[in-house]
């Protein structure tokens, strides 16, 4: 069974994210979603998370492309916030977005355990909108 890991803040699901679990999933047979914990978005975005994480867990367990679920509590970095849970799970693929701005951080963390880097392109069949937009659109900060 070939395993994929993505993470990601998940702080307010949008079709974007389901559009990554997609291609993501079809990487593999088995798609492992890490989300920050709301101590890891506190302190390095700086507000309390949209979704408490207890619900966006099942949220998020409720997707159909989603076969597991976990929570990076990693405070000490942010860009690897769900190592402790990556390097026991020990997946085949971590998959992240064009635009990861933590690849090289990724890419180490990768060799630990023998698992391929993939990226993939932001293609959406629909506009582009991102949590911080849907924050806006709320009136959030």
């Amino acid at each position: 069974m070939k395993k994929v890991f993505v993470s990601g803040c998940y702080d307010i699901l949008h079709g974007g994210h389901i559009e990554f679990f997609k291609q993501a999933r079809a990487l593999g047979d088995y798609l492992i979603v890490s989300f920050a914990g709301d101590e890891v978005l506190l302190k390095y975005k700086g507000r309390n998370p949209a979704i408490p994480e207890a619900h966006k867990k099942v949220l998020l367990e409720s997707l159909r492309m989603v076969d597991e679920v976990v929570i990076g509590r990693n405070v000490s970095d942010f860009a690897l916030d769900f190592k402790e849970e990556f390097l026991h799970i020990k997946p085949d693929i971590l998959a992240v977005t064009e635009d990861d701005k933590y690849a090289e951080k990724k890419k180490e963390l990768c060799r630990q355990v023998g698992a391929q880097y993939v990226v993939l392109k932001k293609y959406l069949p629909f506009e582009k909108i991102s949590t911080t937009q849907v924050r806006m659109k709320l009136g959030m900060s």
